[in-house]
């Protein structure tokens, strides 16, 4: 892992000093919720702190930690089926090395959810005996699935037994700041147990470039905050400093053949239909199959015929440039 945080530290402070000027992390509204926040932690009685399993270190609000670390806490990596598993395995391992109570979820899977209700039972069992009315905070980062995770919650508890409007839930978007508002909803009767959804909060000032672009990286500032071209270049730099384009080269093959093979198919007429092609639509899952396959054929060959030393700083942005020139070239041409 130490190597990989050589590469990261690397790759941030060449996509940094891509340009783009100052950052401002902390948007007006975010002070607010921070002091709302930190309000309702005194009454909760248990908190889910909801981290992005990518970045379990990056994703965490630091100025949050010294209030959490006297409250009953789970801490739930999410988007665990995006994560390496491997190294997803190695941060469980630390964080209960630490006394931690941490579980990997995946929001939208009702397996993962209700292993994850399972342990906010079990957390609760004491408090349950003393309290009428329980309190169940979730905090994190934004875009890290807090809203998400409150659906699949309120899913699977209304399918046991009704205990509100099942239209009350929690609104969900892929970009970040898409809840900026406390909200709380009932999910269980006996004992009555609420959870309050929280917009995500970063810290005022984030502690070192690094961490900053990871966060955007993973969608939890705006990529307009940080630039568009910072974070690209950021992304590149890992990919090349890892030598992972590499490894896409016979995945891309297999790809290949697979669509050969498939010509003649109902999904492949689709594809190739001139309608198709005048107007893709970009949440359609194979035109983002199809784009993400293109770029990954791109970077393979660029990478491939790269005869210099991805050590050498000059020498990988020059690399960088011209990825971005032929992918810009590329992504043009099939939109």
């Amino acid at each position: 892992m130490r190597g990989l945080a050589r590469a990261g530290k690397r790759a941030s402070e060449m996509a940094f000093n891509a340009g783009g000027g100052a950052v401002n992390w902390f948007p007006g509204h975010m002070a607010a919720a921070s002091r709302a926040i930190r309000d309702r932690l005194k009454l909760a009685d248990l908190v889910l702190e909801v981290r992005d399993a990518r970045i379990p270190l990056s994703s965490a609000n630091e100025d949050l930690q010294p209030v959490l670390a006297s409250k009953r806490r789970i801490l739930a990596l999410n988007k665990k089926d995006l994560a390496n598993p491997n190294i997803m395995n190695r941060w469980l391992h630390h964080f209960e090395s630490c006394k931690q109570d941490c579980i990997s979820i995946n929001a939208h899977s009702t397996s993962s959810v209700s292993q994850l209700l399972g342990l906010v039972e079990f957390k609760l069992k004491e408090a349950i005996s003393k309290e009428p009315t329980l309190l169940v905070m979730v905090v994190g980062v934004p875009n890290v699935g807090k809203s998400a995770l409150i659906n699949s919650i309120h899913r699977i508890v209304t399918s046991r037994f009704p205990v509100q409007d099942k239209n009350k839930r929690a609104t969900v978007g892929p970009l970040p700041g898409v809840t900026q508002d406390i909200a709380g909803y009932k999910i269980s009767s006996q004992p009555s147990i609420y959870v309050l959804d929280t917009p995500g909060v970063l810290v005022p000032s984030i502690p070192d470039m690094e961490t900053g672009l990871k966060l955007a990286l993973t969608g939890a500032v705006k990529d307009s905050v940080v630039g568009e071209e910072r974070i690209a270049k950021y992304l590149l730099s890992l990919l090349n400093i890892r030598k992972t384009p590499l490894h896409w080269e016979r995945l891309v093959y297999r790809r290949e053949q697979f669509n050969e093979e498939a010509f003649n198919s109902n999904e492949k007429d689709y594809r190739d239909s001139p309608r198709r092609r005048r107007r893709p639509n970009n949440s359609d899952a194979l035109y983002v199959q199809d784009m993400v396959m293109e770029v990954q054929r791109t970077l393979c060959s660029t990478f491939m015929d790269f005869a210099d030393n991805t050590e050498d700083e000059n020498e990988l942005e020059s690399l960088i440039d011209s990825q971005l020139v032929a992918l810009r070239k590329d992504t043009s041409q099939t939109v």
